[in-house]
């Protein structure tokens, strides 16, 4: 291994990715426009003309926690390549006034190229190029981070097999000129209506719960502006609420035992028949506790408290930045 494979181990995850596209819920337009532009022009670059030659930069924008990165991952599982993910945040972090940044962006594309195929994965690449903060420090290294971005990508168009995907949350942020560097933009959206339900459905697998087709629907519905990871937070919530509940509960009752236990320990009422005066603490095997199902007065109670990351002025920043960029059709 040479010396600028050991500067960079520190800030590259080459995890193998098992994510398929039917993994990724929704997101259909943004799906096939990265087929297109990934895995078909790869197969096919050798039938290709120059001008038809594989893209080299592209750009996945939209609000946090809407599946950005993982749809890059589900990308690089179709690539049949190597697939290099690169966290901006994490680079930046790690720099400081002695640093010179460009050496790592240097030898991260050296590394792709020297393992193509690949993808190059940058996430959140409006960070690691932002000028804009208070720390001068801070604004000269990913100033450096960002002439250097600039340059490799310039150099990478005579280069076949290496594709530069990158995620931005906030694409308003990015100077003009890295964002000219991406010849295809793609918006990944909020989950619509049957993504969500889906969502839901998904979300509850694996876990006991009481809710109809007409219950999860009825929380698709009021939904709306909740993201992938808004919906995971908000059934995460609602499956800790039996646990809760448990907590809480000053009696329990014994019962005959499943799972090979002699007996088990549900919650109850005073006054209920076999109700033992007892604090969850107090059951010695916390796995004998029987926790009741999830239930869809778990959820309502979750959503009134649940508010969602992005609001609609928010949701307005990425209309504008379409509007801009152009639409996938």
């Amino acid at each position: 291994m040479d010396s600028n494979e050991v500067n960079i181990n520190q800030y590259i995850s080459n995890e193998k990715n098992t994510i398929k596209w039917e993994d990724v819920v929704g997101q259909e337009k943004a799906k096939e426009a990265l087929k297109e532009s990934i895995i078909d022009s790869v197969k096919l670059s050798k039938q290709l003309e120059s001008k038809q030659k594989s893209l080299k930069g592209i750009l996945l924008y939209g609000p946090p926690g809407v599946g950005k990165t993982y749809l890059a991952k589900a990308a690089s599982t179709q690539f049949q390549g190597n697939f290099f993910s690169v966290n901006g945040v994490f680079i930046v972090s790690k720099l400081s006034p002695q640093s010179k940044p460009e050496n790592n962006i240097k030898d991260l594309f050296d590394y792709a190229k020297k393992n193509k195929p690949a993808i190059l994965h940058l996430d959140e690449i409006d960070f690691m190029t932002n000028t804009n903060f208070d720390n001068d420090n801070m604004n000269d290294n990913t100033g450096k981070l960002k002439q250097e971005f600039l340059k490799q990508m310039q150099e990478l168009g005579s280069e076949e097999g290496v594709i530069v995907l990158c995620t931005a949350a906030k694409p308003w942020k990015l100077d003009p000129a890295v964002r000219n560097c991406f010849q295809k933009k793609i918006n990944i959206t909020l989950p619509e209506l049957n993504a969500r339900k889906l969502l839901f459905e998904l979300n509850l697998k694996n876990t006991p719960h009481t809710l109809t087709n007409e219950q999860i629907e009825y929380l698709a519905k009021n939904t709306e502006l909740f993201s992938v990871s808004d919906i995971l937070t908000l059934t995460q919530e609602a499956i800790y609420e039996p646990i809760k509940k448990c907590h809480r509960s000053e009696y329990f009752k014994k019962i005959k035992g499943i799972n090979g236990l002699d007996w088990n320990y549900s919650p109850c009422d005073q006054n209920e028949p076999g109700a033992i005066k007892m604090k969850m603490e107090e059951i010695t095997d916390q796995k004998a506790i029987l926790f009741d199902k999830v239930n869809f007065e778990d959820f309502k109670k979750c959503l009134e408290r649940t508010k969602p990351t992005m609001t609609i002025e928010d949701l307005k920043k990425y209309e504008k930045c379409t509007e801009e960029f152009g639409k996938e059709e």
